[in-house]
């Protein structure tokens, strides 16, 4: 098959597309931050660092890839953004890193290729032209990680915490403690402490709930919390000297670690990618921290969610061939039955996994259960897995309970 990336194709009428230019947007939250992490910027880090990456390479079908829009959705506004970006023609897609993503279904109905961090799992479901680092997923299923990082620890009660504002938050708490609850009797280890009603933020602290937790004998805790709140928690513990391992969904923020010392020594994350600590071989991870370090930007997982999202625009396009446009470009992706980002993420079947699984049907559900565990110990971070092979997996053709294989998707 001749290599047709640098073939030159006239197109008409795409839009977003000249002569010299493949044009994108992004859209995403800078302004109004309730969390006050990098979002938007730290996402636009990654996906200007990988145009640049193939940009010098020569491009693609001698255009361009240049971000020519730059949208903050200042929280409440990612609808009206989107609405923008389809009334004005100019960018041939969109990507999009937000906490409010209420703008995603006016761009899946306009038939936009969208590239997403894809932490809404309602506003990302059913919509066939997104694309998210991870696939349409189901809060409320059961999944083996944390009952194997309570079993690893060698914990044997657990806490499951989550916010009363946010329905995601209330979901995943409850998912973890039926998790637990299901593989009670493989892991040695029972539920003893459950509260899925926490302000977000904790306004008032959260002496109370770790007062209750230690006298509940609870020695792992698993949240649905951001990092300010896991950081609020862990200095409550320590005060109270309550001695747990913590479980952190939101915390691979390398300075932020850093920055907190010894407070979470013996605590874990999962990044939904290969984890910059790993040592995998990966070809596209390394390109990844080269083009970051050359344009003088700093790691961060919304940086590799861009170069994700950038990616599997590019594949896409490159897949479709120069004489390109939206339509080819989706129904392309749409046809990939392990899409793995360069084996940066789990694979994806995109012919089935925008349709949610639910709890009693998970046939669109990932083929493997995987996550990359890290432990944290002296404010860095280390894979519980072997370095080279970072992934836990679990088959999902059973759900039964079973130790993990340690796999890698790339290298």
């Amino acid at each position: 098959m001749p290599d047709l990336r640098h073939e030159f194709v006239a197109l008409e009428g795409v839009p977003g597309v000249t002569d010299e230019e493949i044009r994108f947007a992004v859209i995403g939250l800078r302004s109004n931050n309730p969390l006050g992490t990098c979002i938007l910027d730290c996402y636009l880090d990654g996906i200007r660092s990988y145009f640049e990456f193939r940009n010098a390479e020569g491009g693609l079908f001698g255009r361009d890839l240049v971000v020519h829009e730059e949208l903050d959705d200042e929280l409440l506004q990612n609808q009206i953004r989107a609405l923008e970006v389809i009334a004005g023609e100019d960018s041939f897609a969109a990507f999009s890193a937000t906490l409010v993503a209420s703008g995603w279904g006016d761009l899946d109905e306009a038939a936009i290729p969208t590239y997403v961090w894809n932490i809404h799992a309602t506003e990302s479901a059913n919509r066939f032209n997104i694309f998210g680092h991870i696939p349409a997923m189901c809060a409320e299923c059961t999944q083996r990680h944390v009952p194997y990082l309570v079993q690893f620890s060698g914990s044997t009660k657990v806490a499951s915490l989550g916010y009363g504002i946010s329905e995601n938050s209330k979901v995943c708490a409850r998912a973890v403690a039926d998790s637990i609850e299901r593989y009670s009797a493989d892991i040695g280890a029972e539920m003893a402490y459950f509260n899925d009603d926490l302000d977000f933020g904790l306004p008032n602290g959260i002496a109370p709930e770790v007062t209750a937790m230690m006298g509940a004998g609870v020695d792992f805790i698993s949240t649905c919390m951001d990092l300010n709140g896991m950081k609020t928690m862990a200095q409550e513990m320590k005060r109270q000297g309550m001695e747990a391992v913590l479980y952190h969904p939101n915390t691979y923020n390398h300075p932020f670690v850093a920055e907190a010392g010894d407070l979470f020594d013996g605590d874990y994350v999962a990044p939904q990618f290969e984890p910059f600590e790993a040592d995998s071989g990966n070809e596209l991870a390394a390109a990844f921290k080269t083009h970051m370090a050359a344009g003088g930007r700093e790691l961060s997982e919304l940086a590799m969610i861009g170069w994700i999202n950038a990616h599997t625009a590019f594949e896409a396009l490159l897949g479709t061939g120069p004489d390109f446009d939206r339509a080819s470009v989706i129904a392309e992706m749409n046809g990939r039955t392990a899409w793995d980002a360069g084996g940066l993420v789990v694979p994806i079947d995109w012919t089935r996994q925008h349709v949610p699984t639910t709890p009693d049907d998970q046939s669109n559900g990932y083929r493997l259960e995987c996550a990359a565990s890290l432990r944290m110990g002296d404010g860095v971070m280390e894979t519980v897995a072997d370095p080279a092979t970072p992934w836990l997996c679990w088959d999902n053709a059973d759900l039964a309970w079973s130790e993990p294989q340690q796999t890698s998707f790339g290298g």
